[in-house]
C-alpha cells in the first residue's frame, strides 16, 4: 500500500473523465456513418457470404477463448521495457515501476499492433467479401493480443496465475467490449459490467465455493459461457461496421482506415483501464487475490 503522488492522482482524474465521456470520436464517427447504411449492407450481402460470416464468427469465438492463440510472450514484453530503461526481471516486478515509464511501453505496443492491423486490412476494399472474411480473424487476434500485452505491461501476468486465468479472460473481454462501444450508453454498460466483475472478485464468493469440486466446475463453465457471449457480441458488432465498407463507393474509405481506427480504440480502452487498475492496486484497495475456480 502506497500513497499516490500528485501526477499519479492526476492520471486517475484523467481516467475518470475518460470513463464519463462517450466513446472516442473516430468510433462515434464510424457508428454515425454505418448506422443508416447497415440496412443497405444487409440487402447487398449475398446469402452465401452471410453463411461464411456466421462460420467465421464461430471460429473467432473459439480462437479467442484459447489464450495460447494470442501470440503473446511475456519475455518480449520485458525486453520492450528494457528499451525504456526498466530493469524488472519478471512481469510481477513491473508493478514496482513508475507508471510513466510503463505508459511508454504500452504506447509502443499500441503503435506496433495498429500498424500491423492496418496493413492487414489494406486490401479488404479491393478484394471485397473474401478479403473482409479473411481479415476479421487477424483483426481480432491483433486486438486481443494488444489487450494482453498492455495487461502484462502493468504487471498483470495471466500465465503465471493459473487460478486467476478465467477471471483475467473475463476482464480482458470486458475491456474489449468497452473499446467497441458505439455510444455513451453502451460504454457505461460495459464499464458497469467490468465494475461488477471486479466487485465479484473482491467478495468472498469464490473462496466459499472453491473447496467444492462441483462448484468449481460450474464456475469455470459459466465463465466460459459468458466469454463466448461477450466475444460473439463484439464480433457481430464489428462485422456490421466493417461490412459497410463494401457498399459501392465506400470501400476505400472504410477498408483503408477501419482497422487503424479500431485498434486505436482498443488500445485506448486497455491503456486507460489497466493504468487505473495498476494505480488502485498500488493505492491499496481491498482485493482478494486468490481465486480458486479451476
Amino acid at each position: 500500500m502506497a500513497k499516490l503522488n500528485a501526477s499519479e492522482s492526476k492520471i486517475l482524474d484523467e481516467i475518470a473523465a475518460w470513463k464519463a465521456d462517450g466513446p472516442g470520436f473516430l468510433n462515434r464517427a464510424t457508428d454515425f456513418v454505418t448506422r443508416p447504411l447497415s440496412w443497405l449492407t444487409e440487402k447487398l450481402t449475398p446469402e452465401d457470404v452471410k453463411s461464411s460470416v456466421s462460420g467465421v464468427t464461430e471460429k473467432i469465438v473459439e480462437k479467442l477463448q484459447d489464450m495460447s492463440q494470442w501470440s503473446v510472450n511475456s519475455d518480449d514484453v520485458l525486453k520492450a521495457t528494457r528499451e525504456f530503461e526498466i530493469s524488472a526481471t519478471s512481469i510481477a516486478e513491473l508493478k514496482k515501476s513508475s507508471i510513466h515509464d510503463l505508459d511508454h511501453v504500452a504506447e509502443s505496443f499500441i503503435e506496433q499492433n495498429t500498424r500491423m492491423a492496418t496493413l492487414s486490412g489494406v486490401g479488404t476494399g479491393l478484394v471485397g467479401w473474401p478479403g473482409l472474411i479473411a481479415d476479421l480473424p487477424a483483426l481480432f487476434t491483433f486486438s486481443t493480443r494488444l489487450i494482453y500485452q498492455i495487461a502484462l505491461c502493468y504487471g498483470f501476468d495471466i500465465a503465471k496465475e493459473p487460478e486467476a486465468k478465467a477471471y483475467e479472460m473475463e476482464y480482458m473481454m470486458r475491456v474489449f467490449k468497452i473499446a467497441t462501444s458505439s455510444d455513451k450508453v453502451q460504454k457505461q454498460r460495459a464499464l458497469a459490467e467490468l465494475k461488477d466483475l471486479e466487485a465479484g472478485r473482491d467478495s468472498h464468493v469464490f473462496g466459499e465455493v472453491g473447496g467444492d469440486y462441483t462448484a468449481k466446475q460450474l464456475s469455470r463453465n459459466a465463465t466460459s459461457f459468458v466469454s463466448r457471449i461477450i466475444i460473439k457480441e463484439i464480433v457481430e458488432r464489428t462485422i456490421t461496421k466493417k461490412a459497410v465498407g463494401l457498399v459501392p463507393g465506400l470501400g476505400a474509405v472504410f477498408s483503408g482506415g477501419f482497422n487503424y481506427v479500431y485498434m486505436k480504440d482498443v488500445g485506448e480502452a486497455a491503456y486507460m483501464v489497466y493504468r487505473e487498475r495498476f494505480l488502485l492496486d498500488k493505492k491499496g484497495r481491498k482485493r482478494t487475490i486468490s481465486i480458486d475456480i479451476e
